[in-house]
């Protein structure tokens, strides 16, 4: 499978490049690529973009996923099971603490897998490659 950035491209992008940076690209350029189905533009004979602001879009938000990924910990490759686990409680010194809003998050950062992240999203849209309808030419 073709990606739509490298690891270079996460330097120049400013991104600590994770372990796992390989998977991650395939992970996030594929996302790009489903999101991206509806949206009209040229290919090469590999389908991979050929319009350099095109090019652009999908390189920005394949780094962009890669970071939200990374900053969330989530390894969309391994799904849910992907997800690091986060502390439910916390003790000091006898006294506890519970955060209430921890499922919520664990299933939020569960959901990141397979969902765009703002950054990404914003990216896709400014390009006008989200939120298109299919047309029939």
């Amino acid at each position: 499978m073709r990606t739509y950035a490298t690891e270079e491209d996460l330097t120049d992008a400013k991104v600590d490049v994770p372990e796992n940076a390989a998977g991650l690209l395939r992970s996030a350029s594929s996302l790009v690529r489903s999101s991206t189905k509806t949206a009209r533009y040229r290919t090469d004979g590999h389908g991979m973009p050929v319009e350099p602001y095109i090019v652009d879009a999908f390189r920005d938000a394949t780094c962009a996923q890669v970071k939200f990924w990374a900053d969330m910990g989530v390894d969309p490759t391994l799904g849910a099971a992907g997800v690091k686990p986060l502390a439910a409680s916390k003790s000091i010194n006898g006294a506890s603490v519970q955060y209430s809003t921890y499922v919520s998050t664990a299933e939020a950062r569960a959901n990141a897998a397979g969902t765009l992240g703002p950054d990404a999203y914003y990216i896709l849209e400014d390009a006008g490659l989200l939120g298109g309808a299919v047309q029939l030419l």
